[in-house]
């Protein structure tokens, strides 16, 4: 493959991926929808709020358990889903069922990135 040819599938992904995850605007915070789909065929979203230290807390705002035993009657679902959680770097708050990480806006894309492919890993616990 020709080095140009290389430039020229990099860009085509960069468009696509631009057209393709939205970040909007929703309050004081910013809503992200992914092109990213769960086991149940619905979109993943999550949210960046700002931190009053000027850090970032990227959460799923507790959608992903939600979506999975919205009464949180399946205690060892719940638990298997925390682990999993703590297990690849993020907090879980088990309140309500929250997923998320603190961090600089340096390490956010990756954050996003990580969390999404988290939450999709997740629908598939219950499926």
């Amino acid at each position: 493959m020709e080095k140009s040819e290389l430039k020229l599938i990099k860009h085509a992904s960069f468009d696509w991926l631009k057209q393709n995850i939205q970040f909007i605007q929703a309050g004081e915070d910013i809503e992200v929808a992914t092109p990213l789909i769960g086991a149940y065929g619905d979109l993943v979203y999550c949210w960046i709020e700002k931190e009053k230290d000027g850090a970032y807390r990227i959460t799923d705002d507790g959608g992903t358990l939600f979506k999975l035993d919205p009464a949180q009657e399946n205690l060892d679902l719940l638990e298997e889903a925390a682990d999993i959680v703590i297990g690849a770097g993020f907090e879980f708050d088990e309140d309500n069922s929250e997923i998320y990480q603190i961090v600089d806006l340096e390490n956010m894309a990756q954050t996003l990135s990580d969390l999404t492919q988290l939450q999709v890993a997740l629908t598939y616990l219950a499926s």
